[in-house]
């Protein structure tokens, strides 16, 4: 008699067993879709009331949760560059969030791990995804440092990017020397800023004066600020040139000084033939442009050798003017950058990879994350590629590791046993129906 009530128990724990399963096998299913899904299998171990080399006791079995949770899902391009997948192990620390009674964001300290990397913009700069988990990363500084002491969430700050007053200018170009004296040059122009941001033209025409000397017309559109009638001035200033016509022939060998710029440096043989000019902007700040024209009796930028016209390899400026925000975009090793219209990039954050010693033993929160636990150990923070965690792919998303497939041939299975659970069942309560009809 008693062995029949265990072989009920026994059969019983299988039904709850392979339920079990089949909740797994369900909730694998049902997320076969869902970006960065780690797949759930089912561990059957056996249960022991007594054994002995002459009696066994049925005990029946135990299903626990099996968590996939190191296995990849394929990658799969993303048409939203702020979407993101992990190449490798590790994890995504984000944070929940709420809007207070002004509508501010208040984060809740409490720190999840995802794979989800599903984020975009929200209308305050936040890098969120669609479970409305807030990414962390570590602070970058005007300086470029980056701050790995903590993370916060990452935020847009700014919309706009700070002009740039133009301190710098490259030219390189050859004249033509066998050009007649009196040869006058298509202006050149580049584009310079002031400090506010405005554009102003800067423009050079060469005009040939004599054997091997050149004067340089240089131009710059309100670059001499307001005279007393309240008249907008440009900056014009003419400075000579001579030429090497021996051993260095064709390259810069003096400028001559004048009133309305500075040479640096004249007498030194390697030295960068560069001129220094004040500007006054209307409106802006003074600033100091210098000029740089390569080196003196040196062919590294102005130059003057055989051809039909002025040829002008490169005429660049340093300025910026104030810019809009453009797109972000995020490396490899998991610096955000922010791209402005203006051409300029700042990074503002760098993406951590957070890995665990048992992350199958990280605890499951609703949204596809994870929760820290005893038995997953601490999270250990490290930048993306270094100490064995993996590379952030941008652009990119990572699918779910779901194999259907194999869970259709699992739910086959279980469902089999399942059935002859519940025959065993069935023939155990016959056979105690049987006795009770004996003793009545």
């Amino acid at each position: 008699m008693s062995s029949l009530f265990a072989a009920l128990t026994a059969a019983v724990s299988g039904v709850a067993a392979q339920s079990s399963a089949l909740g797994n096998i369900s909730d694998n299913i049902s997320n076969a879709s869902t970006i960065g899904f780690k797949s759930i299998d089912t561990a059957f171990s056996s249960l022991v009331t007594s054994s002995s080399a002459s009696v066994n006791n049925p005990g029946g079995v135990q299903a626990t949760p099996e968590y996939n949770n190191n296995v990849q899902g394929d990658i799969t391009s993303s048409a939203t560059d702020t979407s993101l997948a992990i190449s490798g192990q590790g994890y995504f620390a984000v944070q929940t969030a709420s809007l207070d009674a002004t509508g501010a964001t208040v984060f809740s300290g409490n720190n999840y791990y995802t794979r989800a990397g599903n984020f975009t913009l929200d209308s305050n700069g936040y890098l969120v995804n669609s479970s409305g988990y807030y990414l962390l990363g570590y602070n970058v500084n005007t300086s470029g440092s980056v701050n790995t002491a903590a993370t916060a969430p990452i935020q847009i700050s700014s919309q706009t990017d700070n002009p740039v007053a133009t301190t710098e200018t490259t030219y390189a170009a050859n004249l033509p020397s066998s050009s007649s004296t009196g040869f006058t040059s298509v202006p050149s122009t580049v584009n310079v800023y002031d400090a506010l941001g405005n554009t102003h033209t800067m423009s050079f025409t060469w005009k040939k004066t004599g054997t091997d000397a050149w004067d340089l017309n240089v131009d710059i559109a309100g670059g001499d600020g307001v005279n007393s009638s309240g008249k907008v001035v440009d900056y014009t200033a003419t400075i000579p040139f001579t030429f090497n016509n021996t051993t260095a022939a064709g390259t810069p060998e003096s400028i001559t000084s004048g009133s309305q710029y500075t040479v640096i440096d004249n007498s030194a043989t390697t030295d960068e033939a560069q001129v220094n000019i004040g500007l006054s902007f209307a409106g802006a700040s003074a600033q100091t442009m210098s000029i740089n024209f390569g080196n003196f009796n040196q062919a590294t930028g102005l130059t003057q050798y055989a051809d039909t016209a002025v040829s002008v390899t490169s005429f660049e400026q340093n300025g910026l003017a104030k810019g809009s925000y453009s797109s972000l975009s995020i490396g490899t090793s998991g610096v955000v950058t922010v791209n402005y219209n203006n051409g300029s990039s700042r990074p503002i954050a760098q993406i951590p990879i957070v890995q665990f010693y048992a992350q199958d033993q990280l605890q499951s929160v609703t949204g596809n994350a994870y929760s820290a636990t005893i038995s997953s150990g601490e999270p250990r923070y490290n930048v993306a590629g270094t100490n064995g965690g993996g590379t952030i792919v941008s652009s990119s998303l990572e699918s779910s590791n779901v194999d259907i497939a194999t869970q259709f041939t699992d739910m086959i299975q279980s469902q089999e046993v399942y059935s002859a659970n519940a025959k065993v069942i069935t023939t155990v309560n016959s056979m105690l129906q049987t006795i009770v009809q004996a003793v009545q």
